[in-house]
């Protein structure tokens, strides 16, 4: 009887203890949990950003009456060249100019979201998809496309991202000039995956005269033999533009790190004996490849997320981030440079010290979740 209700006990399933495990493991780690609750603590301040900081308050004096209300723009209290010390209307004070540092502070946390998530992602979608190929195919495949990620990380990070910053234009023409060299360049590369591969498979055949008929195009378009077409125009913002900057210098970092992983999972038993089932290179890059090496990029990516941030923050105290009076921090920090110096440093301590906390706690939130992250996501940490 004793065995009957012992074996009619349920058992937690594996995915309820693998929960509770992850769990307590980020429990033993203080750091972590910091992390974890700071960031927390600035999505919070995100999501009710309309009702901490509402926009179009009354003493705006920069509001044109009938105008839509942009919530990302500081309102501005007085035009006065002096800052204005915390007060109960102004919290966090004035800049120059009268600008109001609590504002700004409050909805240039839903920038700093905007710019390390959609930068940080943007940058894991081209730096996975470039690494997966060069590390799974390798040959000649890995050497063009790792020399083109070399000549990228060759340039000091910040430098390169005001270089692109400055050169994208205003508003981005899609055009047949631009997007045939890109079609050729990318089934050229598959070309060259299908024809090398141990496939029986026929269609790179197909993809190469793709590839042809794309560099016929190209060559024909800038030789001025055809003329060229507008596929689709898009006005960008500045901050859209760093947004671009920021992607195009991140992705490479990723393009490397997932490379390498997938050069050590490859040769694994696991993958042999998909290879041996006739598994299909997606098949087997998807399913078996792809989950196994994925965990440090996720890890980097989550500590990456408060570098870009601070990145974004650099551009925009140099005047190459968002538009002017933007809600973005870096600004902020800029508007108090003429008040830096000597004695005024401490006089006007809240319009550099209350802007430049937001962006070292956030920053330091990312890089403190990012151990929780590795606790969580990689396997062979967590087993230890």
């Amino acid at each position: 009887m004793e065995n009957k209700k012992s074996a009619k006990i349920k058992q937690p399933s594996p995915r309820i203890k693998e929960i509770k495990f992850m769990l307590n493991r980020i429990a033993k780690s203080p750091l972590s949990l910091l992390g974890t609750a700071i960031i927390l603590f600035f999505v919070l301040v995100a999501v009710l950003s309309p009702i901490l900081a509402p926009p179009g308050p009354s003493w705006d004096l920069s509001y044109v009456p009938g105008a839509p209300v942009n919530p990302f723009i500081i309102p501005r209290a007085r035009y006065k060249e002096e800052p204005l010390p915390p007060s109960p209307q102004h919290p966090f004070g004035l800049t120059t100019n009268g600008f109001d540092i609590y504002y700004g502070c409050i909805w240039g946390t839903v920038t700093a979201f905007r710019v390390g998530i959609y930068v940080v992602a943007l940058s894991l979608l081209i730096g996975v998809s470039i690494g997966l190929v060069a590390g799974y195919y390798g040959g000649i495949v890995d050497e063009i496309l790792m020399r083109f990620t070399d000549i990228i990380i060759v340039f000091p990070g910040l430098i390169l991202a005001m270089a692109f910053a400055l050169a994208v234009p205003s508003t981005l023409g899609i055009t047949l000039k631009f997007i045939m060299p890109i079609i050729a360049a990318i089934t050229i590369i598959f070309t060259l995956i299908k024809a090398l591969s141990k496939e029986k498979s026929q269609s790179w055949i197909i993809i190469g005269i793709v590839a042809l008929i794309s560099l016929v195009l190209s060559v024909m378009l800038y030789m001025g033999y055809m003329s060229d077409v507008t596929l689709l125009s898009l006005s960008l913002t500045k901050l859209d533009r760093v947004l671009i900057a920021l992607v195009l210098v991140g992705w490479p970092g990723y393009a490397r790190v997932i490379r390498g992983e997938v050069l050590r999972v490859r040769t694994e038993d696991y993958v042999e004996a998909a290879k041996a089932a006739g598994c299909s290179d997606f098949r087997i890059i998807t399913r078996h490849i792809l989950p196994n090496s994925v965990y440090p990029i996720l890890i980097l990516a989550s500590l990456d997320i408060g570098s870009v941030v601070l990145a974004a923050a650099a551009l925009s105290f140099l005047g190459i981030g968002a538009e002017l009076n933007f809600a973005d921090w870096g600004q902020l920090v800029q508007r108090a440079q003429d008040h830096m110096m000597g004695t005024q440093l401490i006089q006007y301590w809240y319009i550099w010290l209350i802007p430049g906390a937001f962006i070292f706690i956030f920053s330091l939130g990312w890089n403190l979740l990012g151990d929780a992250v590795r606790d969580i996501f990689d396997p062979t940490l967590r087993r230890r």
